[in-house]
């Protein structure tokens, strides 16, 4: 993802992004290893995201993340965005990788797709990412995630349980790698507030951008 040896490392942060309405929490397992809240290594990189490392005998964890704009139409609110990638390298064969994303802190959340919306009177947030179909559109044009996923995707890959997204994703062949992205943006309320449509990220460009 980066050349880290020209990177500066900074203190170790847990995954996580701080909104209006409580804190976005993930969960990632990788072929059966629960990944533990906090890297091995943090690197802060001069856009103003960072670069996490996770290390296991069968499996590389970076997970980069950070500030990035959203393109909207007019007439919506300002949308403040955070967007999150995590790209598994597999050192051996992984039966699995899965990410579990939570909105903590709001009672009540709406789904549509692979989003979750809160709104209060205070503010709207919206967290998402890809849901199957765009996956598959990835791995049909050989981005971000194996072309061997097109088939292996099933069409409940991505669920909902309350407030929580899941990302069930299929086995990955050693020596590959995957992407999985997801971002969280929030505005003030509004009949057309732009969150959700601020989520759906085009991931190589905010790759380009996190790592300028």
């Amino acid at each position: 993802m980066l050349d880290t040896d020209v990177l500066s490392t900074t203190r170790p942060r847990a995954l996580g992004i701080d909104t209006p309405l409580g804190a976005v929490r993930f969960a990632v397992r990788v072929g059966g290893w629960d990944v533990p809240a906090r890297p091995e290594l943090t690197w802060g990189l001069d856009s103003g995201a960072w670069l996490c490392r996770w290390r296991h005998r069968s499996v590389r964890l970076d997970v980069l993340s950070g500030p990035s704009a959203p393109h909207l139409p007019d007439g919506c609110p300002v949308v403040t965005r955070q967007a999150t990638v995590f790209r598994v390298l597999a050192r051996e064969p992984l039966s699995e990788f899965v990410v579990q994303v939570g909105l903590s802190g709001p009672d009540e959340v709406s789904a549509s797709g692979a989003t979750v919306t809160a709104e209060t009177a205070e503010a709207v947030v919206t967290v998402g990412g890809p849901d199957v179909e765009a996956l598959r559109a990835c791995a049909r044009a050989g981005q971000h995630v194996p072309p061997y996923w097109s088939g292996a995707l099933a069409d409940d890959a991505v669920g909902l349980d309350g407030e929580r997204l899941t990302w069930q994703l299929p086995a990955i062949e050693r020596g590959d790698y995957a992407d999985l992205w997801v971002a969280a943006a929030w505005s003030e309320p509004s009949e057309h507030p732009g969150t959700v449509l601020a989520v759906d990220v085009d991931p190589a460009r905010v790759l380009r951008e996190l790592t300028h």
